[in-house]
């Protein structure tokens, strides 16, 4: 007895080590990627981390051989200790310099630009208070000449929540709306899980306090619900009890993209979101569904608001973009796991299935399989047009 639990336990230990010298042995892929993250008041790089895992996993690493570091290699904000901090931008570059950057990249992904505010970085003296200013963040004008060199260079735009909303410029949101063909309804939301703001400290201030000055009446909320909100200050809480049939915002997948990118039908979406709309030159992979019932939709149409709307956008012709109106990548994972071939068969030891606000359940059964596809497509395109470099 004694003698086969040590064999078991020897094998338990050895799995991992075989999964790591399997990863370890995989070819790497050589992918210039730029990232840009400008939501990043702390070190848990939550918004981009998700999709160095992918990376990682894939062994994407730089032209140079070397691997990609999340804490890094990002555009954006980098906090560092006792309130410093640095900001590495694209400003710094000029027009000529940004079509030179666009020519050697294979990807550009904008995981978030919603920034940095006083009230929401630990270390500024307004940390916590109801001051709400803006420290940096938004889309500048040299990231729009950059994604306009991308787009006639044929080359990979993923961008996600919130990239064409505030504080991005109206002029800047425009052009870029333009460029891309997707048109931004003012409208962002989120699940919660209670409305009470005693119960979930996480409820931003600003929404019984817009409630009550929309309504004229008393912010009284004490059940599950979505809070939806649009940049003209207007406010729609759907309450689970009242307006909801299914609690949850319900992210919904076309056949094909369930057979092209392996993901379910269907599954809960308790993040943030953003309202959109296409013109013809994208088609929807996947879409938004708020589940309500007649009082939900009356509420709805108060404010022409949709009940379904796209979730995933893309154009794959002459250029490739992919726009994700969530927060598709924030998902709370560590990067370890990455490091170990295979670990995907044994998902379900991360993550909760009960628990639908877990981002890691979220992680693995959408984000996982949906990047690594978007991911195996941009490694073969750079497998039949390699580069080489003098």
């Amino acid at each position: 007895m004694w003698k086969l639990l040590r064999i078991i336990i020897f094998l338990f230990l050895l799995i991992p080590v075989i999964s790591w010298i399997s990863w370890k042995l995989k070819d790497k892929v050589p992918i210039n990627l730029l990232v840009v993250d400008k939501t990043t008041p702390n070190e848990n790089y939550s918004e981009h981390l998700s999709f160095f895992w992918v990376a990682n996993q894939k062994r994407w690493v730089k032209a140079s051989g070397e691997e990609y570091n999340f804490a890094e290699d990002f555009y954006g904000f980098h906090p560092g200790e006792d309130g410093k901090y640095i900001i590495k931008d694209l400003r710094i570059l000029e027009k000529k310099g940004l079509a030179e950057l666009a020519d050697s990249l294979d990807l550009a992904f904008f995981a978030d630009t919603y920034g940095i505010y006083n009230s929401n970085w630990k270390d500024h003296p307004d940390y916590g208070k109801d001051t709400i200013s803006l420290f940096y963040g938004g889309l500048q004008l040299s990231e729009f000449n950059l994604l306009r060199e991308m787009k006639r260079k044929g080359k990979t735009i993923i961008a996600e929540f919130n990239f064409f909303a505030s504080p991005t410029s109206e002029v800047i949101r425009k052009q870029t709306e333009q460029l891309l063909g997707v048109k931004w309804s003012g409208w962002v939301g989120k699940y919660y899980n209670t409305l009470d703001t005693l119960v979930d400290p996480e409820i931003p201030r600003w929404v019984p306090e817009l409630y009550e000055k929309n309504y004229s009446k008393k912010y009284d909320f004490r059940n599950a619900g979505i809070v939806l909100v649009d940049n003209k200050e207007r406010i729609v809480i759907l309450d689970a009890k009242k307006h909801l049939n299914r609690r949850f915002p319900v992210l919904e997948s076309e056949l094909s993209t369930q057979l092209q990118y392996n993901v379910p039908e269907s599954i809960y979406y308790p993040f943030w979101f953003d309202i959109n709309s296409t013109d013809s030159r994208n088609h929807v992979l996947a879409s938004f569904n708020l589940d309500v019932n007649k009082e939900g939709q009356a509420l709805l149409d108060r404010f022409n608001l949709p009940k379904r709307f796209p979730a995933i956008l893309e154009h794959d012709k002459d250029y490739r973009f992919i726009y994700f109106a969530c927060d598709f990548s924030d998902n709370e994972m560590g990067i370890y796991s990455s490091y170990f071939n295979g670990v995907n068969k044994f998902s379900g030891a991360f993550y909760n299935a009960n628990q639908v606000k877990d981002r890691k359940m979220f992680f693995w059964k959408y984000y996982r399989p949906f990047m690594e596809t978007v991911m195996d497509s941009i490694s073969a395109v750079k497998s039949r047009n390699p580069v080489f470099v003098d």
